[in-house]
């Protein structure tokens, strides 16, 4: 900052052309990956913002005359007093509030990661194996998510074994399970405990209605099942079973019996709105997912096509009632009993079971979408989801169960 005068000194302007030029830069790789279009746009948007900066910084712009504050207004030299100040020591309030005493190593996260990634192909090759798919066919769709044209083999090619696939997908296997235990063991330390409720709701209503859902979709209506979002199916039980805890818990002195039925009718109201949400998104209506919901009892829907699907059915709409209502009512009812005598889940399982394959299940979901859309309708996600939360659950215990490591200055020694 060169001075200008006794009184004064430049100083730079403010300019956006910074933040301009970044904006360039991601649009240049969003195109990418997403359309040309916004790598052209990406360009110009670069382009602008590398002009608008290399024009501030010529000579004689970009700066301002800021003038000095008087003397007597500058802040005073501050006289340092040693001793006056109190010192925290351990087990003093306030000590150390938010950095933890105590954390797990950085390979414990790596070895949960290897060890949940052994454990997660079991349910998937499971799945192969009782579909009639074969095992090979999983994998080939996992390699899916970053080769590009798999979407257009046949169901019968994909079935068989293919060594690029193979190769992919084994990288792919292995890299997201030592990033995801990793993150998972780096964040441990730093995540919030969970009430032993909110743990057993969260993790057991997805469970629970998703297996009811499935099986009966798949005795009276088997196509319906490839029709139905899974992803976007289980965080509608994930509210539902937030929801739920929530309530029990804060109408507990009512008695488990209407704070049940409580629990699952604020369950069941707001666990409807990530379903038409989806339907928005996906641009189906909202009709179609409550005449899937009533796919589950009435048969010969799985026949239908999807514009009936996405029309209003005043019979569909009744049974798709009484089944959520009923399924509700029922789940709301047994936690509420039940969860007085369901055993603590500790904080980081609970984490592992729910973070885990939420970031595992994102990254699928969004990277396959971009690359491989249709193969998006070709996984089992809740055989998959399944998958992710084996692993998610292995992870936590190897990560729980690593001896922690002081951190200074709680430890001994220097």
């Amino acid at each position: 900052m060169p001075e200008n005068s006794e009184n004064g000194v430049e100083m730079p302007e403010a300019t956006a052309a910074p933040l301009i030029l970044g904006m360039g830069i991601v649009l240049l790789g969003a195109g990418v990956a997403l359309n040309l279009t916004l790598s052209i746009v990406g360009a110009i948007v670069f382009v602008a913002g590398l002009g608008a900066w290399i024009g501030h910084l010529m000579p004689g712009r970009g700066h301002f005359h800021e003038e000095r504050v008087p003397a007597e207004q500058r802040p005073q030299e501050t006289t340092a007093a040693p001793g006056t100040v109190e010192q925290l020591v351990t087990g003093m309030p306030g000590y150390r509030m938010r950095l933890p005493l105590k954390i797990h190593p950085t390979s414990a996260g790596i070895k949960g990661g290897l060890l949940g990634g052994l454990v997660m192909p079991v349910p998937a090759l499971i799945w192969g194996v009782i579909s009639g798919y074969g095992i090979w066919y999983p994998i080939n769709l996992l390699a899916g998510m970053v080769i590009a044209g798999v979407e257009t083999m046949p169901t019968a090619e994909l079935k068989e074994f293919h060594f690029s696939l193979f190769l992919v997908g084994l990288i792919i296997h292995v890299a997201m399970s030592l990033v995801v235990g990793l993150v998972y063991g780096v964040l441990l330390p730093t995540l919030p405990d969970i009430p032993n409720p909110f743990s057993w709701a969260a993790l057991l209503m997805p469970i629970l209605w998703t297996a009811v859902a499935f099986s009966l979709m798949g005795i009276v209506n088997p196509v319906l099942q490839h029709n139905v979002s899974w992803p976007w199916f289980i965080v509608s039980q994930f509210v539902y079973g937030v929801v739920l805890a929530a309530v029990v818990m804060g109408t507990a002195k009512l008695g488990p019996v209407r704070a049940g039925i409580l629990g699952g009718i604020a369950g069941g109201v707001l666990m409807a709105v990530p379903a038409f949400l989806w339907a928005l998104f996906s641009l189906q209506g909202i009709w179609y997912p409550v005449n899937l919901l009533a796919g589950m009892v009435v048969p010969g829907m799985d026949a239908l096509p999807d514009e009936t699907l996405g029309q209003f059915n005043g019979s569909w709409l009744a049974s798709a009632l009484l089944i959520h209502a009923a399924l509700s009512l029922a789940f709301g009812l047994a936690f509420s009993l039940l969860i007085s005598k369901l055993p603590t889940i500790p904080g980081p399982i609970a984490m592992g079971g729910l973070l885990l394959p939420l970031l595992w299940m994102g990254a699928s979901y969004g990277l396959m979408g971009l690359v491989n859309p249709r193969l998006q309708h070709e996984v089992d996600w809740p055989w998959f989801i399944a998958s992710q939360f084996v692993f998610g659950i292995t992870a936590a215990i190897v990560v729980f169960r690593t001896e922690k490591i002081a951190v200074p200055p709680a430890g001994t020694g220097q």
